[in-house]
């Protein structure tokens, strides 16, 4: 999709179009060279949306909307769209293909706004998950698949701030004996020069492409294919480190290249290695250093079954990341899984992640969703275990805030220790009457409140607000006041957003509400302090740690 628009003639015909008697067209979204991109209704689920792209056939066997359709259904990542249907060319020569829609802008739209500029720890970013997506098409079984058109504009970054590759229509299986491809394709500026020149792709011309897109966007917009210069970022090593690897994806010969997406991936995190390096390095009593060194443990928990416990760990993850404070969520053995299903895993969990391990060698990828990273219990796993091996697993957890669910098992022993460790122990409850007279209710409760009256940092959280009779007397109920209230969530918004395959704490009206509530407490004013290094640290239970404690 290369640019956007309002409206033609022939797109407004197609507006209200039906396909497959379920998919009807609400709207354009975007437009290519051979294809137009609709925003459809789905009439079987209502309130579904998918994103229907309307291609029209030109006989060129390498870039059918069919050949297109068949390598993206043969292909399952996160950071790809997931295609639900396929319809052949029409009378009309049309092909269609219903794809998930994508909430979120292209990387190219993103640059734009920003004045042509990116932040560099945000370009690696996005650069290490487009490197994990390379990966595992370039390492299938079948044979790697070759994308053959990286650049900004086939880059979205969606709702979650991950990367989504789109627009497959020139991608192809690579075979080692096949000396070229059907015709020269790609796109100037960002295609290798094998496939401009000798019309050959292999897994190296998707890296070369990579380092065109990194160039372009650090460069202010220019193309090494029109400057011919190397690129300079001023700063420190990560900088240079940066120039390096991009030197070298540009190479134009491809034996000279990196060889693997792996191999660059491991180049980008060492770029952002090098910049935790050099904030431990410097003065101490800096607030980038205090905010990088110091790690807080944050145990969540309710005060019965169904108060509302990993909402309120997610919701808390959620405010942590938009604040910029990288964090973790756990979900602890004892526990029957809930994260993987809320986080639509089957989508949304890289193809080899590892769930909850204690492993010293894990492996496996990340699941990581912006600045938090999900450590998952396995959907098959049965709950009641003992945390053997937690801390380890806890250990290898690099972010400073660590948040871990613990449901209603206060009274276990091995969650008791947990609780000796804590920073902060968060209680949850609603205000549903029956559960708040349960008898083990009231031992959680005078439990907590004994660590509370040994300085411990305890809070309550009041989840599911609403506005009703005794309102103030439920609040009145709790141990102390609780120290914030989170107000009730629609099961209608929490069912759109899983057809969406999202968090209902991401949904532009909820996510307002939760930044309401827990903003005050959390102390979001320190937050600026990474990028200007002065002023006082917040005044909420998270400023207080890192400003007090090293």
């Amino acid at each position: 999709m290369d640019r956007f628009f309002d409206e033609a003639p022939d797109l407004v015909r197609i507006s209200g179009s039906v396909f497959g008697g379920r998919y009807r067209i609400i709207r354009p979204l975007g437009e290519g060279g051979m294809s137009t991109v609709f925003l459809a209704e789905d009439s079987k689920l209502p309130g579904k949306k998918w994103a229907v792209k309307r291609t029209r056939e030109y006989g060129i066997s390498e870039i059918s909307a069919a050949r297109e359709a068949a390598v993206l259904m043969k292909l399952s990542h996160p950071y790809l769209p997931h295609v639900v249907d396929f319809f052949p060319p029409d009378e009309e020569g049309f092909s269609h293909l219903v794809m998930e829609y994508i909430e979120g802008v292209t990387l190219q739209q993103l640059f734009e706004r920003n004045g042509g500029t990116m932040p560099v720890q945000s370009l690696i970013r996005y650069a290490i998950q487009l490197c994990e997506l390379l990966q595992y098409m370039h390492e299938m079984d079948s044979g790697p698949i070759i994308f053959r058109d990286i650049k900004p504009s086939n880059i979205m970054i969606d709702s979650r701030d991950h990367v989504r590759l789109i627009d497959f229509g020139i991608a192809r299986k690579h075979s080692a004996d096949r000396q070229a491809d059907t015709v020269p394709l790609g796109t100037i500026g960002f295609a290798a020069p094998e496939m401009l020149e000798r019309g050959y792709s292999d897994t190296r011309s998707d890296l070369y492409s990579l380092g065109a897109t990194l160039y372009y966007l650090l460069n202010e917009g220019s193309t090494y294919m029109a400057t011919k210069q190397s690129l300079e970022l001023q700063g420190g090593t990560r900088e240079r480190l940066l120039s390096e690897l991009v030197a070298r994806l540009l190479d134009d010969i491809p034996e000279r290249r990196p060889h693997t997406a792996s191999e660059v991936r491991t180049m980008l995190e060492q770029c952002l290695e090098s910049e935790k390096m050099r904030i431990g390095a410097s003065n101490v009593d800096s607030p980038a250093t205090l905010h990088e060194m110091r790690r807080i443990r944050i145990v969540v928990g309710g005060l019965y079954a169904g108060a509302g416990a990993t909402f309120t760990a997610v919701s808390i993850a959620g405010v942590l990341s938009d604040a910029g404070i990288a964090n973790a969520v756990v979900e602890h053995p004892r526990l029957r899984p809930e994260l993987f299903g809320l986080l639509d895993g089957e989508r949304n969990a890289p193809p080899n992640y590892d769930y909850w391990s204690t492993r010293s060698d894990e492996s496996g990828s990340p699941w990581r969703d912006g600045r938090t990273e999900w450590i998952v219990l396995h959907p098959g796993h049965a709950g009641g275990e003992a945390s053997a091996g937690l801390e380890q697993r806890l250990y290898r957890i690099h972010a400073p805030v660590t948040i871990i669910d613990v449901g209603d098992h206060w009274l276990e022993q091995d969650i008791a220790e947990l609780l000796d460790e804590a920073d902060v122990i968060i209680a949850v409850a609603d205000p549903t009457p029956s559960r708040w007279m349960l008898p083990l209710t009231g031992r959680y409760a005078e439990a907590l409140m004994r660590r509370h009256e040994a300085g411990r940092e305890v809070h309550f959280i009041a989840n599911k607000s609403v506005s009703f009779k005794g309102n103030k007397e439920w609040l009145a109920s709790f141990p102390i006041k609780p120290s914030a209230i989170i107000p009730y969530v629609s099961y209608e918004e929490i069912v759109r957003s899983s057809w969406k395959g999202e968090l209902v704490q991401q949904h532009p009206d909820v996510k307002p509400l939760l930044h309401k509530a827990l903003d005050s407490w959390i102390g979001q004013s320190l937050v600026p302090l990474r990028d200007s290094g002065a002023g006082r640290f917040g005044v909420g239970w998270l400023g207080k740690f890192f400003s007090a404690r090293s």
